[in-house]
């Protein structure tokens, strides 16, 4: 491993979250060395390696008090090869799962880790259990329930020793819609989710959430069933909010807690009365369309099909999210 230099040091010891700057000789040094990398989408800037960490932490204990501020990050010990493999395995998957067998990424021949490593990356810290409450039936956040996703401290963990650009998940809500597709006569299952409902407004908002966000991260709220995903296979019903069958404000709650969207980046696409529903649960929740259901088609096909706009999008809701961190 090499050794840092004094001006090596200082520039590697005023990172953010791994991000660092810097005289361009000095970081072309860094890079040599394998110490650094660039930083892709953002020209000028590297991240640090693991090797680069070492180092920093080798230079950290060799110069106590050494510039060593107490806003630094502490690099956190590297975790048995398995749970290290998990962590970072998750943070590049854009729902952060840490896959186990009883997880659908399992039956897709997906990365997956047996109970043990998932019970170690959880009792760490580097991972949380979301229920999916339409499987699980009512979330309760205990750690032997659902699903395992990424933490803070897991994702830092995976900028750090994997030197991996994550952040937090960045899921997309689309309102259902009045018009379903008929079950077939004879056919007793119903149809996922994502392919019920056929109206013209509900197909603009998926067409806006296919492009904002992976498929695993769009979740419909329906006005009967409350969030689902894409996957989830529903029956035609005919329930309006207000209904008194509709989802309660208190039960959404419990589905937004359900999907972890306290550390989620969120977006919602459709009315304003679902947007009400979702708010008291997800303060940071942004809700970009405005107008009528006309000029909100034309926006969803406009982001579908402007990266910029979409990543203006995300900008917004990431300063949401960060302005409600939980820690």
């Amino acid at each position: 491993m090499a050794s840092l230099s004094p001006t090596g040091a200082r520039i590697l010891h005023s990172n953010d979250s791994g991000v660092v700057s810097g005289h361009t000789a000095a970081l072309a040094k860094l890079e040599a060395d394998g110490l650094v990398v660039p930083h892709r989408g953002d020209g000028g800037t590297h991240r640090i390696t693991e090797d680069g960490w070492a180092a920093l932490d080798a230079w950290r204990q060799a110069n106590p008090g050494r510039g060593a501020g107490s806003d630094a990050p502490t690099i956190p010990p590297k975790l048995p090869a398995k749970q290290h493999e998990a962590v970072l395995t998750a943070a590049q998957r854009p729902d952060q799962l840490v896959a186990g067998r009883d997880d659908r990424a399992y039956w897709n021949g997906e990365p997956w880790f047996n109970g043990r490593t998932l019970a170690r990356v959880h009792a760490a810290g580097y991972a949380a259990s979301y229920p999916q409450p339409w499987h699980h039936g009512d979330t309760d956040g205990g750690p032997d329930r659902g699903s395992l996703h990424l933490t803070p401290a897991g994702r830092a963990y995976a900028r750090m020793r994997g030197n991996i650009d994550v952040h937090r998940r960045k899921v997309v809500i689309i309102a259902c819609g009045s018009e379903k597709k008929p079950i077939p006569e004879g056919q007793r299952h119903g149809w996922p989710a994502g392919e019920l409902y056929t109206g013209s407004y509900h197909r603009s908002l998926r067409l806006a959430a296919d492009a904002l966000t992976h498929r695993n991260l769009i979740l419909i709220a329906s006005a009967l069933h409350g969030l689902v995903p894409l996957d989830r296979p529903l029956h035609p019903y005919d329930v309006p909010l207000g209904d008194e069958r509709a989802i309660t404000e208190k039960k959404m709650a419990e589905h937004t807690a359900g999907h972890g969207l306290f550390d989620a980046d969120v977006i919602f696409l459709g009315s304003q009365e679902y947007s009400e529903l979702l708010r008291p649960a997800v303060p940071h929740l942004y809700t970009p369309l405005t107008g009528g259901m006309g000029v909100q088609r034309g926006q969803c096909a406009m982001v579908a099909r402007d990266a910029a706009l979409r990543t203006v999008w995300w900008q917004e809701a990431a300063r949401r999210s960060a302005e409600n961190a939980v820690g």
